[in-house]
């Protein structure tokens, strides 16, 4: 093996310290840009936060006095024709309201945004607030809508500690599912009852049910299994798998059974969740819940 002179090792030191103090400062200049970029995307995110909050209220704000103001409207108007107009308002500006809802709330899920807050939840409340917002899509369908409540603590009153919202969320989107999935003169049956594994919620219908090899499908986004433009059915395919993201979420459980042409049953299991010390009570208590017809299985 060539044995280096003194100077050739000199020089050979001085260009491996060259090549590395270039590698240095490339690595320092791809560190700075990384920086950069991650600064960039932070800013990003929050913009895009931002954004969603104030769309949503510009477009929530002015829909709740829509709905509101047509929800008074038809209960003081007396002729049919005015009534049957001030009806059709309110439902079309309900399934908007509903959908836009679904979809922001899809938004903030995929951002990482949809954080829990627990309370101390009223549930019987929510649930009944609930079912009267769908009352009249479910009088236009002819379908009637059942709400039982067992291992209620007293009067039918149910606590349990989640997500109020969240769970209103869920509640509406398997009730609205149910509701447009029935036919003229069948039921929907909302039970609920709370065990040793939690709360539990039932919604069972006796609508078009689901076949068995479309059951993995149906909590996948933007799918539609009544598809094409002669569908009978509405929505965009978001509202089941809103249910399922919101339910890993609070660590909860879905499950669904379901018979073609008699009724499917959902149901949804959620374990307690710990609360803060203040234990806020929340009851659906006359505010308005804004949901309403959400179309699809």
């Amino acid at each position: 093996m060539h044995k280096l002179s003194d100077e050739q090792l000199v020089e050979e030191l001085k260009f491996r310290l060259d090549q590395s103090r270039k590698s240095l400062h490339d690595l320092s200049v791809v560190n700075r840009k990384l920086v950069e970029m991650n600064h960039k995307l932070e800013e990003s995110e929050a913009l895009k936060s931002n954004f969603l909050s104030n769309i949503r209220n510009e477009i929530n704000n002015p829909l709740n006095a829509i709905i509101g103001l047509a929800s008074q409207l038809a209960a003081m108007v007396k002729r049919p024709e005015v009534s049957e107009l001030v009806t059709m308002i309110f439902s079309e500006a309900f399934h908007l309201d509903f959908q836009l809802r679904n979809i922001f709330i899809a938004a903030e899920l995929e951002a990482g945004e949809a954080m829990p807050t627990i309370e101390h939840v009223d549930v019987t409340s929510v649930v009944q607030g609930v079912l009267d917002n769908f009352r009249t899509h479910a009088a236009d369908k002819q379908v009637s809508v059942r709400f039982s409540v067992t291992g209620a603590e007293t009067d039918n009153v149910l606590y349990f500690p989640t997500d109020s919202q969240k769970l209103q969320v869920i509640i509406a989107n398997l009730v609205a599912n149910a509701v447009e999935f029935s036919g003229p003169g069948s039921e929907v049956v909302v039970q609920l009852d709370q065990t040793d594994k939690g709360l539990m919620i039932q919604v069972r219908d006796q609508g078009v049910g689901i076949a068995e090899a479309d059951l993995k499908r149906i909590f996948d986004r933007f799918v539609q299994l009544d598809s094409g433009p002669t569908r009978a059915h509405l929505g965009h395919g978001l509202g089941l798998s809103v249910v399922k993201s919101l339910l890993d979420l609070l660590q909860g459980d879905i499950q669904v059974s379901s018979t073609p042409e008699v009724g499917s049953l959902f149901t949804v299991t959620l374990p307690a969740a710990a609360y803060g010390a203040d234990g806020v009570t929340f009851a659906e208590g006359g505010n308005l819940f804004l949901f309403g017809q959400m179309d699809e299985k």
